[in-house]
């Protein structure tokens, strides 16, 4: 491909995902699963909804039954499947821990805004009249996806299959300890501060309120997976992934000024168009920093671990040769 072969790229140095990160999406599943059967909300999938990351794992064994050039296909196939499974499940916790009704600590966030000078209201108030900048700002919030999913594939497909086995595992550590937080500290998010008259000052990644609500008097217990909505406020999701595809990418020269730009103005937009208050923004960003330097602590202990239990001897990433992609 002409565009990988503008970038140095290693050898791939490992077969798909660790077992630390198969550990951690079993866990994650077993965790909302729990969730689910405590808070009896259970979110409605369909078998068509599972041929996407069923197909990939498909396509992961067929690749590595290649030449060990184009393993890392097989592996980058692999991660973006348990990227993929990794959704539902986080949705289904995200809902679920909403049906414990703890009390809503708006207050508190507002309080820690106003403490540092911040005002959503004012904020948002002076940006919808910058409608080319709210432009921007919509398009870079929209990448969310995009990036989530394009990312573990890059890297693998240029060989930094650790790296991308890195990414995904710490997207896992990241959603799991953003939804405990939200499950002890759930909040309406900005959205909460607007009434009718003031509607147009929210846009697509606001709290749904009805679905909150809903799920906190328990007037809600069951919905379709394509209907649920960004659920957690604090911390910001959209920014711990900002944080995330960031620090995978930090590598590729080639990209990382460009990655850092587009997530900082994605950093921006969690709060014009996430409605999320500043202090959202500044703990999805610490609890991504955390995760990302967790996963890179777990991934190598437990490859090294599996490794003892086969009775192979494991190479540090550092020694995989540098070759280009032919």
């Amino acid at each position: 491909m002409p565009f990988l072969r503008t970038f140095p790229t290693r050898a791939a140095d490992a077969a798909g995902p660790s077992p630390s990160t198969y550990g951690l999406l079993l866990l994650s599943v077993a965790a909302a699963m729990c969730v689910q059967s405590l808070t009896d909300v259970w979110l409605h999938t369909s078998v068509v909804q599972w041929l996407a990351p069923l197909s990939m794992l498909a396509g992961a064994v067929y690749f590595n039954t290649r030449p060990i050039s184009r393993r890392r296909f097989g592996a980058g196939l692999a991660l973006l499947a348990v990227l993929i499974i990794q959704l539902p499940t986080t949705s289904a916790l995200a809902y679920g821990v909403q049906a414990f009704g703890l009390p809503l600590r708006d207050d508190w966030f507002i309080g820690i805004d106003r403490a540092f000078g911040f005002d959503w209201l004012t904020f948002q108030t002076s940006m919808v009249e910058r409608r080319a900048l709210m432009e921007i700002l919509s398009r870079a919030y929209e990448t969310f996806f995009l990036q989530l999913g394009l990312t573990p594939v890059l890297l693998a497909a240029l060989g930094e299959v650790r790296r991308s086995d890195r990414f995904v595992s710490s997207f896992i550590l990241c959603v799991t300890m953003t939804t405990i937080i939200s499950a002890v500290l759930p909040a309406e998010g900005a959205a909460g501060l607007l009434g009718p008259d003031e509607a147009h000052l929210l846009f697509q990644g606001a709290t749904p309120l009805v679905d909150l609500h809903a799920l906190r008097d328990g007037t809600m217990r069951a919905l379709p997976l394509n209907e649920v909505g960004p659920l957690i406020s604090f911390p910001s999701l959209h920014c711990a992934v900002a944080y995330l595809v960031t620090a995978a990418i930090w590598p590729l020269q080639r990209l990382r000024w460009v990655v850092l730009l587009l997530n900082a103005v994605m950093t921006v937009s969690a709060v014009t168009h996430g409605a999320h208050y500043a202090c959202d923004c500044v703990a999805g960003l610490l609890v991504a920093a955390i995760s990302f330097h967790l996963a890179g602590q777990l991934g190598p202990w437990s490859e090294r671990m599996f490794a003892r239990m086969r009775g192979v001897a494991v190479l540090p990433a550092a020694t995989a040769p540098t070759v280009l992609t032919p």
